[in-house]
């Protein structure tokens, strides 16, 4: 499997500039280019080679190699059937909203993946985030060679529920790599009104959740990692999503 020269580097490259923190609801025109094209750069100014196949696959788009801690991850959240999820049916300017991996949490400390799930799910709680029912579920993620489901099963974690803007927040694992366990996790807000649901950002939500796990929990912002998650055509998009996923590692 071919990947960019990027993959090797990893978390070495945590703390990227290009990663910028996005402090309010971006208000962005997306301009989609024709389907195949392989113009667009990434938040560090790396080539993006966007996958569209029909289902995810181990190729360049669909798997970022090399992360320390971590290794081959893959970047989507993906359905059942291993195509590539949008965000719980969503569009944006009459495109599909592809759902990127956003977020990576590396437990050191946690002996057993039953202890892993306690703590990453206790962190979650004490930022607001707490399973709820009465979203779409049934998804998974691939890391090193191994799909894993959304946990708990058949709940999505949700924090503003009943107001105006709601994050929702997808987690998969644990995978046991080298000394720890990882989980992967999709995060992203929508607005709610009395006619329905929009997209409102991914970024956004990432930053805010970046600053009060950081804050509040044992796991710890470490910097982020380029993916080169971003897509742009006539008929998908990421929309504000940087191609970029924050990473923590708990510290105790």
């Amino acid at each position: 499997m071919k990947h960019h020269a990027v993959l090797a580097t990893g978390l070495l490259m945590l703390g990227l500039t290009g990663c910028m923190p996005a402090a309010k609801s971006p208000n962005w025109t997306a301009t989609p280019g024709p389907a195949g094209t392989t113009s667009l750069i990434s938040a560090t100014g790396q080539p993006i080679k966007m996958a569209l196949t029909p289902r995810f696959a181990v190729q360049e788009g669909d798997v970022f190699g090399g992360v320390e801690l971590v290794g081959q991850m893959g970047v989507w959240v993906l359905r059942q059937d291993r195509t590539r999820a949008d965000v719980d049916g969503l569009k944006v300017q009459g495109r599909s909203l592809r759902e990127p991996v956003n977020v990576v949490m590396v437990d050191l400390f946690a002996k057993s993946p039953q202890e892993a799930l306690l703590r990453v799910t206790s962190a979650l709680d004490r930022v607001g985030l707490n399973p709820a029912d009465g979203y779409t579920h049934g998804y998974q993620a691939y890391l090193n060679g191994d799909f894993a489901p959304e946990v708990p099963a058949g709940q999505t974690f949700a924090r503003g529920l009943g107001t105006a803007r709601e994050e929702r927040l997808r987690l998969f694992g644990p995978w046991k790599y080298g000394e720890g366990y990882v989980f992967l996790a999709g995060i992203a807000a929508q607005n709610v009104t009395g006619q329905g649901r929009s997209f409102s950002d991914f970024m956004v939500t990432r930053e805010d959740l970046a600053e009060q796990l950081n804050t509040r929990t044992p796991f710890r912002k470490k910097g982020y990692v380029d993916l080169l998650s971003k897509v742009d055509t006539p008929r998908e998009t990421t929309a504000d999503h940087d191609g970029c996923a924050v990473v923590f590692v708990a510290r105790e």
